[in-house]
This record gives structure tokens, C-alpha cells and sequence, in this order.
């Protein structure tokens, strides 16, 4: 078993001492250090630890958003360091305990996950009132059409079609539209 601890700064002017004194009475062997910000997408450190991650090792942090982005991404370490046979302690979050001692393994598992689901439900309807929003004020218009009017691959293609010289297989391997746009736009100026 490895104790590897993983701290990490927002700026330059910012030291991680304060991190490394409180986690050095716990004898850590290995110490993975990042400075980059919470909104940052990158964190080459945090991959590392989590590459050189063995059965029976644990990761010590001292409070949770230091290693973790989201719900989500707390759920993904879970599984992660679970699938692994590692575990995870925070100074700051005493609560969260992993080991086969604790009984409420699962449970907050099954919390966690819940959550992450709630979060993405929320998303998903911020985004459709979002929406509903922009096409209540005449800015959303849909998604651009692919084939419009002047498009000149749809144009060929419909006349190639009305010349019946050609199958619809070969029309779309000349013209490089698909089957189904071809008679999506028949269909449409068939009925305009």
C-alpha cells in the first residue's frame, strides 16, 4: 500500500504548504502537485496520480474540490479508484470513507449517482427553456438546413433524378448526398 497525496494551487502566488503540512503526520509517501485553476480543463498531475493508481493504494487530499470539478467528476473518481481497488480520503470530508469498514458504501454511491442524474436532468431542461426562450423571441431558428435551395450537390441531384437515366444509388454516389436527404427534398418540392 502507497499513501499519495495530490495538492493543488490556483496561482503562482498561492503555496501548497498549508496542503502538505496537514497531510504529512499521515506519513505519505508520494506528494502529486498542480497549479491550475478550478475552471481549468487540464490537469496533467491529477492524470498521473490516477494512472499510477495500484490495488490497495490511497489518494489523501485535504479538501475535496481540490480534486475533484463536479458531482460528476466525483462520482467518475469513485468508480474510477473503486474498479482499481484504491481509496480516497479527505481531510475535510471525514464522511466519505470507502474502506470495506464502512456499511454505507453503497449507499452513498447510490446518492452519489442520483445526484449526477439530477444534475444532468437540470442541464438538459436549462438548455430546452433556453430554447423555447430564444424561439419565443425569434432568435432560434432551428438548425441550419443542410440542403437549402441553392445548395448546387441537391440541385444536380434532383435533376439527375427527374432525367431517370440514373439510379438513386448511383445519383448519390455522384452528387454525395444521402439517399434519404435526396428524397426528403423531393418530398418537400414535391408538396411546395
Amino acid at each position: 500500500m502507497v499513501k499519495l497525496a495530490y495538492t493543488r494551487v490556483v496561482s503562482e502566488q498561492q503555496n501548497a504548504r498549508d496542503q502538505v503540512q496537514q497531510m504529512e503526520a499521515m506519513q505519505i509517501d508520494d506528494f502529486y502537485h498542480e497549479q491550475a485553476s478550478g475552471v481549468s480543463q487540464s490537469y496533467p498531475e491529477r492524470k498521473q496520480l490516477l494512472e499510477n493508481i495500484k490495488a490497495g493504494d490511497e489518494i489523501h487530499v485535504t479538501e475535496l474540490p481540490k480534486l475533484i470539478q463536479s458531482i460528476e467528476d466525483l462520482l467518475d473518481m469513485i468508480l474510477h479508484l473503486r474498479e482499481k481497488d484504491a481509496l480516497l480520503y479527505s481531510l475535510a470530508e471525514s464522511w466519505m470513507d470507502f474502506s470495506d469498514q464502512n456499511p454505507y458504501n453503497d449507499y452513498f454511491l447510490s446518492i452519489v449517482e442520483g445526484l449526477q442524474q439530477l444534475s444532468a436532468d437540470i442541464r438538459k431542461m436549462r438548455r430546452q427553456e433556453g430554447v423555447e426562450a430564444a424561439k419565443d423571441e425569434g432568435k432560434y431558428k432551428g438548425r441550419k438546413k443542410t440542403y437549402d435551395t441553392e445548395h448546387p450537390g441537391m440541385n444536380h441531384a434532383i435533376e439527375l433524378y427527374r432525367e431517370g437515366r440514373h439510379t438513386v444509388k448511383k445519383i448519390c454516389e455522384i452528387t454525395q448526398i444521402s439517399r434519404a436527404s435526396l428524397y426528403r427534398e423531393l418530398k418537400r418540392r414535391a408538396e411546395s
